[in-house]
This record gives structure tokens, C-alpha cells and sequence, in this order.
């Protein structure tokens, strides 16, 4: 359950130390509680997404007023997607700041890409190759191997499949048909892990360091 805050903050960590000797960071804490709704049948806790905007917003008027300038929201949750980028808008709206926000895997997509993820399964996709790779180079004790899906679902989900260029679509109760992985992880490893947090790391850290030099 703490999959996508565990990665996240070890994301964030090591691109802050890595941007940190070029520019300034500071990095504050994660919010483990997002928008979750869709998976409120394997016992999630969620929040509305009206209810993390607010949050989020009042975090950002909070470090504002405690003299921050420039601020980079990190995702690590496919439910927080939006939610992050349209905090960019409002806060901007309101204060003399400049905010950058975005989630890992499309900050470092083209990293990811080059680093083989084809290999190992869909990215970012949801418990499937790419995230146990990552779970098993970060806290290999929570991977139970014996309880990894051995085939994709089937049919895969809507929102997995292209039906449109561009569209969004998704479907009532298409994650818990699925049982809320996207593909099975049957090559996800350790090693592959660690290729990718380091790819990942790297990527992010770059973001941030240009953020800080374009907003200057």
C-alpha cells in the first residue's frame, strides 16, 4: 500500500542531492494519503480531488508565505496526476511565484526509455514490470514473489488501450475487474530496478535544476 510514497520520496531525495550541487533545494514531506478512489477495493484510503487540491493549495500558500519563491511538486501517484499540474495554475494565480509540477515517469520519460523499460513491462503502469523492478531494487522484503500475476489481464483494461489519440477514457469498475495491475511483473527485477531509479534520479534532477535557472 505505501508503494507509490515510498518511491516517490526516494525519487525526491536523491534528485534533490543530485541538483543540490548545482542549485539550491529543499525538500519537504510526502503527502502518503492522494486520490485513491479507484482503488478503494483493495482497502485504499482516498481523497476526494477536490479535497487534495485544497490540500495542496494550502501547502503551497504555506511555503509562500514562509518566503519561497520557486516550487516543484514531484508526483508519484496516477490518481494525483492532474490534481498537480492544475495546482501550477492556481497558485501562480495568487502569488509573485513560479511552480513546476509533474510525475516522475513523465519528467524522466525519455530516460526511462533509453534505460530498456520494453523489457520489463508497461510504464508507468500499476504493479505490473516497471513498479516491482523499482519496489525490488528499494524494499525487496515487501515483494512477495509468490503472489505476482503470472499473465496480464484479459482483456486489458480500457484506459490501457489506445482508443483514441489523445483521449482519456476509463470505465466504472474496470480497476477491480483487473485486479488493479496492468501487466504482470514476471520480469521485473532488482537490477532492472536499479538501472531505472538511477535513469529516474538523474532525469528529475536535471528538471529541477532547469526549473531553478528558467525561474531565477
Amino acid at each position: 500500500m505505501n508503494t507509490d510514497a515510498l518511491i516517490g520520496e526516494a525519487i525526491a531525495l536523491r534528485a534533490a542531492e543530485l541538483a543540490s550541487e548545482q542549485v539550491p533545494v529543499v525538500v519537504g514531506p510526502v503527502l502518503g494519503i492522494g486520490v485513491s478512489g479507484h482503488h478503494l477495493f483493495s482497502c485504499a484510503l482516498s481523497v476526494r480531488s477536490s479535497t487534495y487540491l485544497a490540500v495542496l493549495n494550502d501547502l503551497a500558500d504555506s511555503l509562500v508565505a514562509s518566503g519561497f519563491k520557486r516550487l516543484f511538486i514531484l508526483n508519484s501517484h496516477g490518481g494525483n496526476d492532474e490534481c498537480v499540474k492544475l495546482l501550477v495554475r492556481e497558485v501562480v494565480l495568487r502569488h509573485e511565484v513560479s511552480v513546476g509540477a509533474g510525475s516522475y515517469w513523465d519528467v524522466a520519460a525519455s530516460a526511462i526509455r533509453d534505460a530498456g523499460v520494453d523489457r520489463i513491462g508497461r510504464f508507468p503502469g500499476h504493479s505490473g514490470g516497471f513498479e516491482t523492478s523499482l519496489m525490488m531494487a528499494l524494499a525487496p522484503e515487501l515483494v512477495r514473489k509468490g503472489r505476482l500475476p503470472v499473465t496480464d489481464p484479459h482483456p486489458p483494461a480500457i484506459f490501457a488501450r489506445r482508443i483514441a489519440e489523445g483521449l482519456m477514457v476509463q470505465s466504472h469498475g474496470e480497476w477491480a475487474r483487473i485486479g488493479g495491475y496492468t501487466d504482470a511483473p514476471v520480469n521485473a527485477s532488482s537490477e532492472a530496478g536499479r538501472i531505472l531509479l538511477e535513469a529516474i534520479c538523474n532525469a528529475v534532477a536535471g528538471a529541477i535544476v532547469a526549473f531553478h535557472r528558467a525561474c531565477g
